[in-house]
């Protein structure tokens, strides 16, 4: 994730209130964060300070082991057989200036 990112519509977004004693809780749209194996979190705005300073975001939920899915079919070409592949042919082409 990038800076140029921010600009798409987020998944869930958060009203954040002053939190001095870390104690508020946000709640998840659960039907969104099924399943995520990547999270960016893009803090925008903060109370007015010159810098923001994020001092712990705690996640919550159940962990579940990473399945990885192998590739079950492909085909690998050793060399490109070319009745597979279409040829477009270009017609060279003179321009005269007068």
């Amino acid at each position: 994730m990038s800076f140029d990112d921010t600009d798409r519509e987020p998944d869930q977004t958060f009203s954040l209130n002053r939190d001095l004693t870390g104690e508020l809780e946000y709640a998840t749209k659960i039907s969104r964060f099924s399943n995520v194996y990547h999270l960016s979190i893009h803090i925008s705005k903060n109370f007015g300070a010159d810098t923001t300073k994020v001092f712990y975001i705690g996640l919550r939920g159940e962990w579940t082991e990473l399945r990885r899915h192998e590739v079950t079919i492909c085909n690998y070409e050793a060399s490109a057989n070319p009745a597979d592949h279409r040829v477009h042919q270009v017609t060279p082409q003179t321009h005269f200036i007068s």
